[in-house]
């Protein structure tokens, strides 16, 4: 794991355009903003960023507010408390952040944001034999790194799928790759006389998503986060 001084070296310029998440509210109730950096000044403790709000209900943080900003450097997960001393107003305001305590590792399975969902893939191929073949999917969970599906038909662990699937009913589908890391057969189950058949649930990461897409997924994420907790 890295240590506290790798981790203070590591954060010692957040360079400006890298994306960061900030978190409002307690533990329990904790809602998620999209932010970029503007600067950072290490030895005043200073983080000037901007804070994506893509619903008009969103409110701008409030000056002596504490909220909790994640950055990823050196591919690992980090956060720190940090007070809100300035926040302009509209979409994207200007959020004027200082350090409130250390940075620290955080685990990224914990952490990361993941909804639940039922989305019906428009068009779902498998790779085998050298060759696309067809299958059906259903998307059952989300995050910004991977998905859950719900398939009509075996895969093994290693095996590529290629999705095209709606995502927010504004654009054109979300296309990816994913690698298949974790396979389980839900077998046919008799409920009531009725005979559900078996399926085989099935996820993993995302592989070779374009950049776009990737930010339609996180924007879909935090948008269906705050939802849930409005």
């Amino acid at each position: 794991m890295i240590t506290q001084a790798e981790l203070e070296a590591s954060l010692e310029t957040l360079a400006s355009g890298q994306d960061l998440n900030i978190g409002v509210g307690d533990a329990d109730h904790r809602g998620w903003f999209r932010g970029r950096v503007i600067s950072h000044d290490v030895p005043t403790g200073r983080l000037v960023v901007t804070c994506f709000m893509d619903r008009l209900s969103d409110q701008p943080l409030e000056p002596g507010e504490r909220v909790i900003v994640a950055a990823t450097r050196m591919d690992d997960p980090q956060a720190a408390p940090m007070d809100v001393e300035y926040c302009s107003t509209g979409p994207e305001p200007t959020v004027e952040l200082r350090m409130a305590g250390i940075w620290q590792h955080e685990d990224e399975r914990r952490n990361r944001v993941r909804v639940r969902l039922e989305i019906h893939a428009t068009r779902a191929r498998l790779w085998v034999g050298g060759a696309w073949r067809d299958l059906d999917a259903t998307l059952t969970d989300l995050s910004s790194r991977g998905v859950g599906l719900s398939l009509t038909r075996e895969v093994r662990i290693g095996d590529r799928l290629s999705l095209a699937a709606p995502l927010d009913g504004d654009g054109p589908d979300l296309r990816a790759t994913i690698e298949v890391r974790y396979v389980h057969l839900h077998p046919a189950v008799d409920t009531e006389g009725t005979l559900a058949p078996e399926y085989w649930h099935a996820g993993g990461p995302f592989r070779n998503m374009s950049p776009p897409d990737h930010e339609r997924v996180v924007r879909f994420l935090f948008a269906e986060l705050r939802a849930l907790r409005s």
